[in-house]
């Protein structure tokens, strides 16, 4: 079977690479069209021991391409005519945003009749679905076609059909499927087995992210606060650096408790988080938006319960309570009260994370997409 990826964000993330890796495992023959806007881009993330893979890194997109939607699609559309042999030789095209690679896989699918699925991730409703809504007509178009249709969580898949006019959403739905990410198999390779109960009653909190207004940092460190009030040990450690960075410190030193917050900055090393990770007891990320949030799951490896977002990330691939709680990102007092119930039940939450977080590997997660593929395709090996 041969599959084209048409994949705008592939430069700018290696879970795109993770993922075409583990698909040419099984024997899926792959082109991966990548449209970039600088020319240093071109082979970034691109695999050294291709065994059935073409990459096409193409300049072809320039600033006024980010307003002009129609113009954008029609020079991806016009550019893979000439760079990939399409007609007899493609079986599937999977776009991998709604928006900028939905729209030239539909162009393809309407001149070849070449069958596609779209992944709809966070910009495509955040951004473009939210402020573009003249684009909406053409997008409706773009879905009805699709073979299928991927969400990346199950937030995001209740989002659209929120969104979705009754009669669009009436003739999609039955397309809809949720496949996560994977995690880096780092992760999986190097997991534990049971986290170590620690002696001390303290709770180590730890975030891992960019630290901006989104990650919503600044609500987990007025918690710990309020915890420490109540006479809690409480520490939070903080790995990652961004634009609040400063303003959190200064926080920190006007609640009194800089002592309880440490800062490491931006770490790449998994075996230095790694470590960090199991000094801790939960991993927190209440962020106002987030697409899936891979950290979750990198922390539950490690037995790190986890507290998330309530119609974001990865709210609803488990129950509440199993691996953690989600909580709205606006109570303080929540965060507090699932701090307190996750560590009261803490040996059987942290089991329970270490089990589930094996549903996130690569092979599993391509095995379900490639199912998809043939589904879609009704191909029999």
């Amino acid at each position: 079977m041969k599959v084209l990826h048409i994949c705008s964000y592939y430069t700018g993330n290696k879970l795109y690479m993770n993922m075409v890796e583990n698909l040419s495992y099984k024997n899926i023959e792959q082109d991966v069209y990548i449209p970039v806007r600088d020319e240093k881009l071109i082979g970034k993330n691109q695999l050294s021991k291709d065994i059935n893979i073409k990459y096409y890194y193409n300049n072809v997109l320039r600033k006024k391409d980010r307003l002009l939607f129609f113009n954008k699609i029609k020079k991806q559309f016009i550019d893979i005519e000439k760079s990939v042999e399409i007609e007899f030789k493609l079986d599937f095209i999977h776009a991998h945003t709604l928006y900028s690679d939905g729209g030239t896989a539909y162009k393809l699918n309407q001149k070849f009749g070449i069958d596609y699925t779209v992944t709809v991730r966070n910009t495509d409703i955040n951004i473009f679905f939210k402020y573009a809504i003249h684009l909406r007509p053409y997008i409706y178009k773009v879905l009805k076609s699709a073979s299928s249709i991927v969400f990346i969580s199950h937030a995001y898949r209740d989002n659209i059909i929120s969104l979705l006019p009754k009669k669009v959403l009436e003739e999609v739905e039955e397309k809809f499927h949720v496949i996560p990410n994977g995690i880096n198999d780092f992760w999986h390779e190097n997991g534990i087995y049971k986290k170590e109960m620690r002696k001390t009653q303290d709770i180590k909190l730890l975030f891992i992210g960019l630290l901006n207004k989104n990650k919503n940092i600044e609500m987990i460190i007025r918690a710990c606060y309020q915890l420490y009030e109540k006479g809690y040990k409480i520490s939070l450690h903080i790995i990652g650096s961004g634009p609040l960075e400063h303003r959190l410190k200064v926080l920190t030193k006007r609640l009194r408790i800089e002592n309880n917050i440490k800062f490491y900055g931006f770490i790449n090393d998994k075996v230095r988080i790694a470590r960090i990770m199991d000094e801790c007891d939960v991993y927190v990320m209440p962020s106002h938006y987030e697409t899936f949030g891979l950290v979750y799951i990198e922390a539950m490896t490690r037995g790190l319960p986890v507290v998330y977002s309530m119609g974001q990330g990865i709210d609803g691939f488990f129950e509440d309570g199993e691996v953690g709680y989600s909580i709205d990102p606006k109570d303080i007092n929540m965060l507090c009260n699932v701090l307190l119930k996750i560590m009261e039940n803490y040996e059987v939450i942290s089991y329970n994370c270490i089990s589930r977080a094996a549903e996130f590997k690569w092979d599993y997660i391509t095995g379900e997409i490639k199912n998809l593929y043939r589904k879609d395709k009704e191909i029999e090996e």
